[in-house]
């Protein structure tokens, strides 16, 4: 019931979501920029194989979504992927992975403070989060898990945490 705003918020962008082009697009939060609500989002994730040892993996194509006016060609393809694992705000483990994946260089390469971050955490945030953020859910737990699902609601509050947390 104490999340039931945080739920309000994201499932209400679900209505207008289009459905999904191909059994490799996963649904994922995006934290936008400029605006205070986040929204749902389809991203494809890109099969790839390792070619010495044979072992699968995807990749989330983030590149339109993670997109800034004005960029540095040389930041054009910077990413940071921040696993959570554990929700240290409320003190409990996860048994799967939140990806938090946004721009590398988001302090120096012209990002504009993230409103979104800002609004949902009510500016209670940690960090000076810039530019726009993807958060996407991997099953599996690990250094380096392989595959992603869909987010789930659920994931909104642990992102949100992380966000009120991260640096301490």
């Amino acid at each position: 019931k104490l999340d039931w705003p945080l739920h309000k918020t994201i499932c209400k962008t679900f209505t207008t979501l289009p459905s999904r082009s191909s059994p490799s697009h996963k649904l994922a939060i995006l934290f936008p920029v400029d605006l205070k609500d986040p929204q749902l989002i389809w991203i494809e994730c890109e099969r790839q194989v390792d070619d010495d040892d044979g072992v699968a993996w995807e990749m989330p194509n983030t590149e339109q979504p993670l997109e800034i006016e004005n960029l540095d060609p040389k930041y054009q393809h910077a990413r940071d992927f921040k696993s959570i694992q554990r929700n240290v705000l409320r003190g409990f483990n996860l048994s799967y992975t939140v990806k938090v994946i946004c721009r590398e260089t988001f302090l120096i390469d012209g990002s504009m403070p993230n409103v979104c971050v800002r609004y949902t955490t009510k500016g209670q945030m940690t960090h000076d989060w810039r530019g726009p953020i993807v958060v996407m859910r991997e099953p599996d737990m690990g250094v380096d898990p392989l595959f992603y699902e869909d987010i789930r609601a659920s994931d909104f509050r642990v992102a949100i945490d992380y966000y009120l947390s991260y640096g301490r």
